[in-house]
């Protein structure tokens, strides 16, 4: 089932299933944003990443002693359990709390809130995440939307780039074949800084991964039509850039943590960038997106 929202300028709809983003519709074009999700390529639109990112080492971790076994991303995708907190002329908020059957996978009592909200020409995502237990809970939080690439019939992939914010000179690091990511980087084909040119040979070896970044927003730009939509990220500490080789989409990926890495040996208090949140207190963060 999907939950929609509309103003005068966009029409936005949400996969009660995983509270995915899959839709955005400029009406004054009919023209859609987001990648559509096709099963034969990737079945999917905007995971929501909680409480990992990306994958554990061999499928599993240990947390205080004991062994747990996380799924890909987390327990909010592809969740049909996901309920409709709060629906208003503006807003969608979409709850997960923890159950006998989370808890199987992850030891904490958590109140997962994601809220999308419409006001102009912007989409702005907010997470909360609340500790409802009697202990310190730690986790990871992450965004994976893709967007249509290209976005105007006609054109080709490789007329569209994405442009940081900031000059950069940052390298890649590389997700390894077991879906962790490795601790060396490697260039990347940066044009005058800041532009990243979109090719499916960019993909070839999994999404490009940032830690050191200095930018906080990306446009998605056209060299034929110009600009399409620019993301905000501030707060935000790492990120990915995505796309299936074959897919005609890239996702923009603001993530606080990573997947596993060499030094996290398994152990889930050694994950990278992993927030800790004191019992009864409240963790917030979101992201904007802006149609242009």
């Amino acid at each position: 089932m999907r939950h929609a929202l509309e103003n005068h300028r966009l029409s936005i709809s949400i996969n009660e299933i995983g509270a995915e983003l899959a839709s955005i519709v400029n009406l004054d074009s009919g023209r859609e944003y987001v990648w559509q999700a096709d099963p034969d390529v990737w079945g999917s639109s905007a995971p929501v990443l909680f409480p990992i990112i990306g994958m554990l080492a061999d499928g599993k971790t240990m947390i205080d002693g004991q062994e747990y076994r996380i799924p890909k991303h987390g327990m909010v995708r592809n969740n049909p359990n996901l309920e409709l907190f709060y629906h208003s002329e503006d807003r969608l908020t979409f709850r997960l709390c923890y159950s006998e059957e989370t808890l199987k996978l992850y030891p904490y009592k958590f109140d997962f809130r994601i809220t999308y909200r419409l006001r102009n020409e912007h989409i702005i995502v907010y997470h909360e995440v609340m500790n409802v237990d009697d202990k310190p809970m730690f986790f990871n939080l992450g965004a994976h939307p893709a967007f249509r690439v290209p976005f105007i019939d006609g054109e080709d992939y490789s007329d569209y780039f994405l442009r940081f914010e900031h000059k950069e000179a940052a390298g890649r690091y590389s997700v390894l074949p077991n879906g962790t990511v490795g601790d060396v980087t490697r260039p990347v084909p940066w044009q005058d800084g800041n532009i990243l040119p979109l090719t499916h040979e960019l993909f070839a070896k999994d999404a490009l991964v940032f830690k050191d970044l200095s930018s906080r927003s990306i446009t998605l730009e056209s060299k034929i039509t110009g600009p399409v939509l620019k993301m905000d990220y501030a707060g935000w500490t790492h990120l990915g850039i995505w796309a299936k080789p074959n897919g005609d989409f890239v996702c923009i990926e603001p993530w606080i943590g990573l997947a596993d890495t060499p030094a996290t040996g398994g152990q889930f208090m050694n994950k990278e960038g992993l927030i800790e949140l004191e019992p009864g207190q409240t963790y917030e963060m979101s992201y904007d997106i802006k149609v242009l």
